[in-house]
């Protein structure tokens, strides 16, 4: 194997971090499968599935750009160990209310409301962090290392969870993965500040929010990749929303049927990152930016209209590893482009590019199938990816980039 691939391990706090990670996202991905399966099977309803997948990621729209004002006021570190205890509660709270048999849909629109507002502030802290932890020089590798847990995450634990709610139920799904943020907890407290990261303080908050604007603004490199991340968001909700659909109306299975699909992505995704983690250099990452987002279009629509299920299969490994290319790819062009002292800011919009505008796929996702059919729904909007990659090409390929 590639010793390239692991360089980043050289530094003790990233090892701390990729450590307890290792647990923790196993748990993250068991609810994110069992939630939406749990939602659908106590409603039987696919609009009230999308308004809970609207409300979880929300405030990353509206509240993650002024939360990396604070990422850039902040300890990042410190910043961070308070969002996963936050997160942690909200796991924890959601199982004993699952597995007493008390809770209500109000209950679950809040709690994901909730976890939605803490993750605004946590994944801009998180991403902002990685440079601190690892530099520019390793922080391709890093964002591929971190995703790659992610990734094996996301491979075992739908396969997990699919297990744990035909044996035991939902609420215990919950309760694994409040339990697994212990690992990331400790991780964060064993670790040093490096000093890498000056905070200025001198500056308001308003004036600091401002500033971020206007440089994202005057990076056209910057701006036209952004917007490539936000339309990637929203055809990329589409299938993910409506997965417990597919499984369970056009495949005729359980929530094994649901976890299978899912590790399916994961495997996908897990193969892409292995694959940047031993890239040695960032040349070219516009265009493979460009080109990831075009074939996550076309795996989406394979995946609309096909009802054989090897070939769903098929398209959603390769949806994984496009659309980890293209979120890790963007992620490592955007953060060598910006200087430290905004990275927070930045990360900021760029996560509420990557994520914030998938809630309004969501609602839409919902809306739609009510409207239409789920298949159609879908197809509509890999059709809508293709179109916007080939507008959009020419403006990220040909545009310099301002470092």
């Amino acid at each position: 194997m590639n010793s390239n691939i692991f360089r980043s391990f050289r530094h003790r706090n990233f090892r701390l971090f990729f450590i307890g990670q290792i647990i923790s996202v196993t748990g993250s991905w068991i609810q994110i499968t069992a939630m939406p399966w749990f939602v659908y099977r106590i409603t039987g309803s696919a609009l009230l599935l999308g308004f809970v997948g609207f409300l979880s990621q929300i405030f990353m729209l509206v509240v993650s750009p002024f939360a990396g004002v604070v990422v850039d006021h902040y300890n990042r570190r410190k910043l961070i160990i308070i969002t996963q205890i936050l997160a942690m509660f909200q796991a924890l709270i959601l199982a004993v209310l699952a597995i007493s048999g008390k809770i209500q849909v109000w209950h679950i629109i809040i709690l994901a409301a909730f976890l939605g507002l803490v993750y605004a502030f946590d994944m801009p802290a998180r991403q902002a962090y990685l440079v601190e932890m690892v530099g520019k020089s390793d922080l391709m590798n890093a964002v591929a290392l971190n995703s790659s847990i992610v990734n094996s995450g996301r491979l075992i634990g739908p396969a997990l969870a699919g297990i744990l709610i035909a044996a035991v139920g939902e609420g215990f799904c919950f309760l694994i993965n409040g339990i697994s943020f212990l690992g990331v907890i400790m991780a964060l407290f064993l670790m040093t500040d490096t000093g890498a990261f000056i905070i200025d303080k001198k500056a308001s908050f308003s004036e600091k929010f401002r500033l971020g604007i206007k440089y994202i603004h005057k990076s056209k490199n910057l701006f036209w990749i952004m917007i490539m991340v936000s339309v990637t968001a929203l055809v990329t909700a589409f299938p993910a929303v409506l997965m417990p659909v597919f499984v369970k109306d056009i495949f005729n299975l359980d929530a094994s049927g649901l976890g299978l699909f899912m590790s399916f992505m994961g495997i996908g995704a897990l193969i892409g990152s292995v694959k940047i983690a031993s890239k040695k250099n960032s040349e070219n990452l516009e265009r493979y930016i460009v080109n990831a987002v075009l074939g996550i279009g076309f795996c989406v629509v394979v995946f609309a209209v096909s009802t054989n299920i090897f070939i769903t299969l098929f398209s959603l490994v390769l949806l994984g590893y496009f659309t980890f290319t293209q979120f890790a790819l963007s992620n490592t062009l955007i953060q060598i482009i910006i200087p430290d002292e905004m990275r927070g800011r930045v990360m900021g919009f760029f996560i509420m590019a990557l994520l914030g505008f998938m809630p309004l796929g969501s609602l839409a996702a919902g809306y739609f199938t009510h409207k239409l059919t789920a298949p159609m729904t879908v197809l509509i909007s890999g059709i809508i990816g293709i179109i916007s990659a080939l507008v959009l090409r020419n403006k990220i390929i040909n545009t310099h980039r301002d470092l």
